[in-house]
């Protein structure tokens, strides 16, 4: 009984947020799946008539930011909870483009981003911060959990 409601904070609802949906987007595009019928209906939830608009902007940043990149991103798997250290830096990106807060736009592209490459992912990225916005949507600060000191291992008797 405890084990399912352990689980049950980790079903899906009908309502991401929306920088859940932005890490589902991309995981869902490198792994071939942009047809996906959920997406479009969340994005027209979000987004509402700018969701190509939104959805555009997104690809592409993650196109300018994968040309600009400078190694392979790590990209998790699709429906996996937690966020990949890249998935996070590209959410923290993004939401220093909406807040406007040049530091931390260029100390995320200085990590993210080749010299050379850094000018065009900031415009992108600004790109994309502006068509959340248009629509009302603000990404909220990406926080990491600090991971324990040991390791925890739940023994579960039958």
């Amino acid at each position: 009984m405890a084990k399912q409601r352990k689980y049950a904070e980790f079903q899906y609802d009908g309502q991401l947020c929306a920088g859940h949906l932005l890490v589902w987007t991309w995981r869902k595009l490198v792994v071939g799946h942009d047809d996906c019928p959920v997406l479009t209906r969340e994005y027209g939830r979000f987004a509402g008539p700018q969701a190509d608009a939104l959805l555009s902007a997104f690809a592409n940043f993650l196109l300018v930011l994968g040309q600009a990149s400078r190694r392979m991103l790590a990209v998790g798997q699709p429906y996996c909870a937690g966020l990949t250290a890249d998935e996070e830096r590209m959410l923290r990106l993004i939401a220093a483009a909406q807040t406007g807060d040049g530091v931390l736009l260029w100390a995320h592209l200085a990590w993210l981003a080749r010299r050379e490459y850094q000018d065009d992912v900031r415009l992108a990225a600004n790109r994309l911060a502006d068509a959340p916005s248009e629509a009302g949507v603000i990404l909220p600060p990406v926080r990491a959990a600090v991971p324990a000191k040991t390791a925890l291992l739940e023994v579960v008797h039958a």
